[in-house]
Parts: C-alpha cells; sequence; structure tokens
C-alpha cells in the first residue's frame, strides 16, 4: 500500500477512495469472479486477470473528458455542435481546448506513421486514420463495440466483401475489418476524405465496380470523396493484415524502389549473421525471408497496423529467453530498417518493430539452424512417458530449436530424467518426478534458457 501511495502522491484516505470505487467498478464485470482486498497493508488480487484489467481500463476510458474531447474531435463533430458538446459535459472552452491538445500531443507520440513518410508525404488523413484506428484496436478491441450504431451496416459490409472477394473471415479478421470500417465511415460522414494516388492505385478488375457501387449506395460522402483512394484503402488494410493474399492494388514507382530497396537490404543481413547455420541457410529461403519483412516495414510505416496488442516488458524478455539467436538477429534487421529508411523510433516504436520481425523469423527460417539449439537427452527411469506428446510439450513450452535423443554424448547439452544420476557432472542435469506435470516445469525452462545463451555467446565470441 505505502509503495502505491508513493508512486501516485495520494493520501491514504484517496487510496481509500479509489481502491472502493476500484471495487465496485470490478463488480460490473459479470464474466469473470473477481476480487479485490487490503489486507495487512497489501493489495490483494483474486482473479484478476490480464483480461479484467483491459475492461477496468476501457470503463475509465470512457469516462474520461480526453477520450470525449477525442471522439468529438476526430469521429463526431457533424452529429452536435461543439457549443452543445460542451453544455453536455460542462466542460469550459479553456478546459475544452486544454484537453484536445493533451489528445493531440498523446497521439503525435504514438504515431509512428510520423517516423518517416514512404513514398513520398503521406496524406494527412492516413495519418490520422492510423492515429485512430490505434486508439479503438488498442482499448476496445475484443471487449465491446466502440460504434454499436454502425454494428448492422458493418456486418452487411463485411457479409457482401466476402461474398463478391470469396474470403473467409476468422472471428478476429471479422473484428477487425468491422472496426477498421467503422472508422472509415465515421471520417467520411466528417468529410475527412483521403487521397493516396500518389502511394497506391487500384489494377482493373471485374469485381470493382460492385464494391464501389456499394460504398455509393451505402456510405454517406462516399460520392463527394475520391472512391479509388478508400477502396485501395480498404484492400491495403485487408493485405497488410493477411486477410486476403492478394489484392487489385499497384504501388507507385517510388514505394516499389523503396520496397525493393530493403528487400536487398535485409537479405544481405540474411546472409552474414553469423547467428543462423548459412551452409544450411539457402539464397531462396534468405530471399522470402527479406521480402516479408520488407513488406511488413512499408505497412507498418505507410498505415501503423502492428498486431494491436500492447509489447509489454515481458514479452521481450520472453522473447529473447525462448529465441536468443532469432531475437539478436531481429535486432540487426531493425537497425538495417532504420539506416535504410531513416527512421526516427521510439523505444516503444522498437520493441514493437523487434517483435514483429521476430515472429517472420520464427515462421521463415527453419528452427534447426538457429545457432542455440539445445540437444536434450531424455531417460526416464520411473515413468512410463509416451515422447512423442512429451516432445510436443517441450516445443509448446520451451520455444523452437529442442533437439531429443534418449542416447548421452558429447552433443548433448541437458540431461533430463525422474531420478537423479550423480555419475553425470559435465552438462546440467534437471530432474522431474512427474514429467507431464508442465506446472513443475520452471527449473527445466530455465536451464534451457541458460543453455541457448550460452551457446551463442560462445559462438558469436568465436566467430
Amino acid at each position: 500500500v505505502k509503495q502505491i501511495i508513493d508512486q501516485v502522491s495520494i493520501t491514504r484516505y484517496k487510496f481509500n477512495q479509489l481502491i472502493d470505487e476500484l471495487i465496485q467498478d470490478l463488480g460490473s464485470i459479470q464474466q469473470k469472479d473477481c476480487q479485490l482486498t487490503v489486507k495487512d497493508n497489501l493489495v490483494v488480487c483474486d482473479g484478476i486477470d490480464y483480461s479484467i484489467c483491459q475492461q477496468v481500463q476501457l470503463i475509465y476510458l470512457k469516462q474520461s473528458p480526453r477520450f470525449q474531447v477525442f471522439e468529438f474531435e476526430y469521429l463526431n463533430q457533424q452529429t452536435q455542435s461543439r457549443q452543445k458538446f460542451l453544455l453536455d459535459h460542462f466542460m469550459s472552452q479553456s478546459k475544452y481546448y486544454a484537453l484536445r491538445t493533451q489528445v493531440e500531443n498523446v497521439l503525435d507520440n504514438k504515431a509512428v506513421t510520423q517516423a518517416r513518410p514512404i513514398g513520398g508525404s503521406l496524406h494527412p488523413e492516413l495519418v490520422e486514420r492510423a492515429k485512430i484506428s490505434n486508439i479503438y484496436y488498442h482499448f476496445f478491441n475484443g471487449i465491446e463495440d466502440p460504434f454499436p450504431e454502425l454494428e448492422s451496416q458493418t456486418s452487411r459490409f463485411c457479409n457482401f466483401l466476402s461474398m463478391t472477394f470469396g474470403i473467409s473471415l476468422t472471428p478476429s479478421e471479422r473484428l477487425k475489418l468491422k472496426m477498421f470500417v467503422q472508422i472509415q465511415i465515421k471520417r467520411l460522414a466528417g468529410r475527412h476524405f483521403l487521397n493516396i494516388r500518389h502511394m497506391a492505385t487500384l489494377e482493373r478488375d471485374t469485381r470493382l465496380p460492385f464494391l464501389k457501387n456499394y460504398y455509393l449506395e451505402n456510405v454517406p460522402h462516399s460520392g463527394e470523396s475520391d472512391i479509388d483512394s478508400e477502396i485501395c484503402y480498404l484492400f491495403l488494410f485487408l493485405r497488410s493484415q493477411r486477410i486476403m493474399a492478394s489484392v487489385p492494388v499497384k504501388f507507385c514507382q517510388q514505394l516499389q524502389q523503396q520496397y525493393n530497396s530493403g528487400s536487398k537490404h535485409f537479405e544481405r543481413v540474411l546472409a552474414e549473421t553469423p547467428v543462423i547455420n548459412q551452409a544450411k541457410f539457402t539464397g531462396e529461403d534468405q530471399q522470402k525471408t527479406a521480402q516479408h519483412i520488407a513488406q511488413l516495414t512499408v505497412w507498418l510505416m505507410m498505415f501503423n497496423y502492428f498486431d494491436f496488442t500492447e509489447v509489454i516488458a515481458s514479452d521481450q524478455s520472453h522473447m529473447a529467453m525462448d529465441f536468443p539467436a532469432l531475437s539478436i538477429l531481429g535486432k540487426q534487421l531493425v537497425e538495417e530498417a532504420i539506416r535504410v529508411f531513416d527512421l526516427q523510433l521510439c523505444d516503444e516504436c522498437r520493441a514493437k518493430l523487434l517483435k514483429s520481425y521476430v515472429k517472420i523469423l520464427i515462421a521463415d527460417v527453419p528452427s534447426s539452424l538457429a545457432r542455440d539449439n539445445v540437444t536434450i537427452c531424455v531417460d526416464f527411469v520411473q515413468s512410463i512417458v509416451p515422447m512423442d506428446y512429451f516432445a510436443k510439450l517441450l516445443v509448446a513450452n520451451l520455444g523452437a530449436g529442442i533437439v531429443l535423443t534418449n542416447q548421452l554424448s558429447s552433443d548433448v547439452d541437458v540431461f533430463l530424467s525422474d531420478i537423479y544420476v550423480a555419475s553425470i557432472h559435465d552438462i546440467p542435469q534437471v530432474t522431474l518426478l512427474d514429467p507431464l506435470k508442465t506446472s513443475n516445469w520452471e527449473k527445466l525452462r530455465q536451464t534451457v534458457a541458460d543453455v541457448k545463451q550460452t551457446k551463442l555467446e560462445g559462438f558469436l565470441a568465436a566467430s
């Protein structure tokens, strides 16, 4: 309790008030049983997980005057006058302008798209929509619909798009698409029009007239907009989120040149990195991986759509622990991207970019090529363990790069058994009395992580 009071600079009376309010707000969340109490000068949270924290965060966001100003300023100005907004929210004009300045500062700090204009200067509306989208994806994603008044309209649009272009949407893809279209509709309603013809244009496709006609008949003010840019914007979103494998869009020459240049530079990094076994890393795999990374980099700088998840400190340490070689390679690629594209990235954006790169490396680079592979000799004496199932458990809990054997040799890095063998001295030994109970695996997990790091450091020092 004292630590909380000191960190947020409040009195004990104010602390008690806030705890009471928090307990009351937690009571409004029906999905799970959760309880907050203060016992022995400690704040005790029972049944409160990350999803509960997200829901409470959303409750407070919607109560925030800053968020109310944000929604009015960016999405709802066409629905009411500023004077009525001030009266409804008991707000003075000076207070409104002060809050609007705070909102603009927050959005500017979060705007990755301003790190570097790709393919010429970005259209201001493209930047605005990227900012707005990230706010809603971060706070509302999967919890509730931020625009319930548009629910039926956007559901019909998703069904139309799925049928017209043969798209099969997963629940999460449908959620992302609906929110994207809702923000597009809101901005068009406020006559905030987009023009990205200098970046990308539509190619010929027999289905495009149907899509254009749908917009013109169902989305207010779309007839006043550059409808080709709006549809191109939709397709680029669908491609960036891998909802569509290919889209009828052609990048401008400058943007394509920058993508090609990025691909070549990333390919060089992949071909020279010592953390991958280059003898087995084919040129074809290097080129494919480099292209995926270059493509992702362009998407992120154009639209600032990361994976809609917050990257927290534990995310980074977990990734470095399970994939140390690919994390090092990811950092090399991030530095190359910053140099090639002349990026100006804050620490948070670096962390997001690194995570995105490592995820591509995990998918594209065979785990057997990483220099941090760990060979585990498995020898259970007292337990009958189905080894195929156990091997899957190991990969799921310890990450990739695990090689299993039942023979003890000089290649073995860790000895794993259900008994302790006193004659084994040269390598770490982990004893699991109940091998299938993964809650007892913490020592094994840490041992494997330590061995990976030691092997990698030794290889880098020798290379």
